[in-house]
């Protein structure tokens, strides 16, 4: 099987199997640069609202929104300048992949989804793992002999990998990723909410990316790091200089990965912060294999309705192992069952 690398950023690789695409003309039009903020049903079919410019981004607060001319989030008539595709035909069915759409007001591309669908996917669900995670690059090479580190009793850091090590990039500079662990983002989370007191999104800011969470991992990896060197060189700790940093940023994952499908309303592990379940509780999550369906729900791959022609798929809805590889199987699962089933 082929295996893609995001070189210059991972969005290149949906653009390289979206070029492909593009030799069959008539059979998908793409939307670069569009975000689908609202959904109308009408009579059987389905019509889309897309925001371009920065109404689509997803980090952007309402007010921001509203300014940059986003409408997907009010139920005010959208003017057919907005709407996907041909206006006049509109969509058979639809998949959604993102969540939060079916978190009500708490995020902008809930607009249109009917509330008996939303709902049945929040069940399905059930609460979600944070994390943070942190780009970091130093001015020279780090004198470890691993390109990868996971950690099993750090109160901060999960997972770090080395950026270069990936096939096909060649780096001039020393680059890590670094993941926090969930307990770590619960807390960050409890303390700096998401949505504020009328449940509105609150965007992730740089001042509190670049000042809490990721100095916080940095100076994790760092002491982690320089513990291994310790080891390999037997030196003592205080004498070990590691190279200064020259890029530092952070990102904020409030729906990093699905909890495991096991854990259910009585987990120890569970916390609810503004209405929104969390769950740390941690579990091998490779090789990937199925999980344990929660009692009450289908053994399906993804959610599905069928008088409203709507699925969700993706890792939340995937009755796999949480990772990319769930999200994926959800996914591909949710088309198979589409084209079967398509007039």
């Amino acid at each position: 099987a082929p295996i893609y690398v995001g070189v210059g950023g991972i969005q290149s690789v949906t653009k390289g199997l979206l070029s492909q695409l593009q030799d069959s003309p008539g059979t998908f039009a793409l939307h670069p640069g569009t975000r689908v903020s609202g959904m109308e049903r009408d009579g059987k079919k389905w019509r889309l609202v897309g925001e371009a410019g920065d109404a689509a981004y997803h980090d952007t607060s309402v007010s921001q929104f509203c300014a940059a001319g986003g409408v997907g989030h009010t139920h005010t008539p959208r003017p057919s300048s907005n709407y996907l595709g041909t206006s006049s035909a509109g969509y058979d069915a639809v998949i959604l992949t993102d969540i939060s759409s079916s978190f009500e007001s708490w995020h902008r591309a809930s607009a249109g989804v009917p509330p008996e669908f939303a709902s049945l996917v929040r069940n399905r669900a059930g609460s979600r793992v944070p994390l943070f995670s942190a780009m970091v690059s130093f001015e020279s090479p780090l004198p470890v002999e691993v390109d990868a580190i996971s950690l099993t009793d750090n109160p901060v850091l999960w997972f770090a990998a080395r950026s270069g090590s990936k096939p096909g990039i060649a780096q001039e500079e020393e680059c890590w990723t670094l993941v926090s662990t969930p307990e770590y983002a619960l807390a960050q989370i409890q303390e700096t909410p998401m949505q504020d007191d009328d449940g509105n999104f609150l965007p992730q800011t740089p001042q509190y990316l670049t000042t809490i969470p990721g100095p916080h991992l940095e100076q994790a990896f760092r002491e982690h790091v320089t513990s291994i060197i310790g080891e390999q060189q037997q030196q003592q700790l205080p004498q070990i200089n590691l190279p200064k940093t020259t890029y530092l940023n952070a990102q904020r994952w409030g729906s990093g990965i699905p909890s495991h499908r096991h854990l259910d309303e009585s987990s120890p592990t569970r916390a609810v912060v503004s209405g929104v379940p969390y769950d740390v509780g941690r579990a091998p999550l490779a090789p990937t294999r199925v999980e344990n369906v929660r009692s009450g729900q289908t053994p399906d791959n993804f959610l599905y309705h069928e008088g409203f022609n709507l699925y969700q798929a993706g890792d939340m809805m995937s009755v796999y192992t949480p990772g990319f590889e769930g999200a994926a199987l959800s996914g591909m699962d949710a088309a198979t069952h589409l084209l079967r089933n398509l007039p």
